[in-house]
């Protein structure tokens, strides 16, 4: 049993390293140094604000090309995604300063992918990500492309010991030069944020009755909570060591049982929605009085009978095939309530209790649409430290079927 759950887990892997290669390209266009249009299916296989991990393939032909900077000017997905070549200047001075004079700019010019936010007829929002920054740049009429300049210093009185924070805000007074239109001092209260900054200049057209495009990929994600009841086959085992002649060692049997339980998962909105975290709730129940060995001599005597409630708190990863389909691995910390009329008994005399030991579980599945498959491994616990320091090993194997029965939309 434990060998096919084992191999079944092994396939499963191996599908999910294939698949993760297969997703998601979308139909777009390239447009190279020539000024020549080219229809294609584009794929981001880097973070989903990043600019730089791009690939494209030609729709009738399998060869997966990747988008170099030098070749092409402008690469999108219609009404989802724009990205242009530009020379940006960039400020590359350091965030940790030992006095206020070490706040001054150090500008850096070179070529980068901008993803365009906002385009209009008066004024266009870029935006470039690269190595966890997030820069904001602008062009209005008869200007180049601009950053919006923007810096967090870090005064540190000794290395590593931070005293005060600066901030240089200029960004709020080049919005007020050059994109001002209707209440005066608007542009002071924008963050240096997608959301602030998109709304801005959006608001900016409005007021000037111009017209100006948002892009899809411009807007500000929100997450997704999921509610999901499921059930849960578990093979389990349990296995007490030998303490003395008077406790000898005791190998139960293997026994399959079910449980129930409810998952609540919260979807991340960045990279497509591959990350998420969950809670569970999970009741189920191992119930034995049959032993495996004999060194109990009196094992008609023995039982074990243990329900226990877990509440298993982890991080998920998903791969996406496509829309309704998509494989996962997840793992998770196991904390557990174990009810009071749970026991084990050696003798007509002996019995106990059980002491909580957490623990941690791994899987793998697959989800389609609402329903979702799941492999799960569950490391071993020893719950019976409470008697005279004897230690145990519970096994357990699982799979989970679980249905969602409410997700708030994307």
């Amino acid at each position: 049993m434990k060998l096919r759950y084992i191999l079944t887990t092994m396939i499963l892997l191996a599908a999910i390293n294939y698949a993760s290669g297969q997703i998601v390209f979308k139909e777009g266009y390239l447009i190279n140094n020539k000024q020549e249009r080219t229809e294609c299916l584009i794929r981001n296989v880097g973070q989903e604000e990043s600019t730089s991990s791009f690939q494209y393939k030609l729709k009738d032909d399998k060869t997966i090309y990747d988008i170099e900077l030098s070749k092409i000017e402008e690469f999108g997905v219609e009404g989802e995604m724009k990205c242009i070549r530009a020379l940006i200047a960039v400020d590359v001075s350091p965030s940790r300063i030992k006095s206020l004079s070490d706040t001054l700019s150090q500008w850096e010019e070179g070529h980068a992918f901008l993803k365009v936010l906002v385009e209009g007829e008066l004024a266009t929002l870029y935006t470039w990500y690269d190595q966890g920054m997030t820069l904001f740049f602008y062009r209005y009429p008869e200007s180049a492309i601009e950053p919006l300049v923007y810096k967090k210093y870090a005064l540190e009185i000794t290395p590593n010991i931070v005293s005060q924070y600066f901030y240089n805000n200029t960004y709020k007074e080049q919005l007020r030069k050059n994109l001002s239109c209707g209440k005066p001092g608007e542009s002071l209260k924008v963050s240096y944020t997608q959301k602030d900054l998109v709304d801005y200049f959006v608001r900016y057209h409005a007021c000037k009755n111009a017209d100006c495009k948002v892009f899809k990929s411009s807007q500000v994600k929100k997450g997704s909570l999921r509610f999901k009841a499921g059930v849960n086959s578990n093979t389990m085992q349990f296995n007490i060591e030998e303490f003395s002649d008077a406790l000898p060692n005791a190998l139960f049997s293997k026994e399959n049982t079910i449980g129930y339980g409810a998952e609540l998962e919260y979807l991340l909105p960045f990279n497509l929605y591959k990350w998420g975290v969950f809670a569970e709730m999970n009741l189920y129940s191992y119930v034995t009085d049959r032993l495996l060995n004999a060194d109990v001599t009196s094992n008609e005597d023995c039982r074990v009978d243990y329900s226990t409630m877990e509440f298993p708190v982890g991080i998920t990863h998903y791969m996406n095939i496509n829309k309704d389909h998509r494989l996962f691995v997840r793992s998770a910390f196991v904390p557990h309530i174990i009810m009071k009329d749970s026991y084990i008994q050696f003798s007509k005399t002996y019995r106990s209790g059980f002491s909580t030991s957490s623990r941690a579980l791994f899987g793998a599945g697959y989800n389609y649409k609402r329903l979702s498959f799941e492999f799960r491994y569950y490391t071993n616990q020893n719950i019976t430290m409470n008697i005279f320091k004897r230690s145990s090993e519970l096994t357990q194997l699982s799979f989970r079927l679980s249905y969602n029965l409410f997700e708030t939309k994307r």
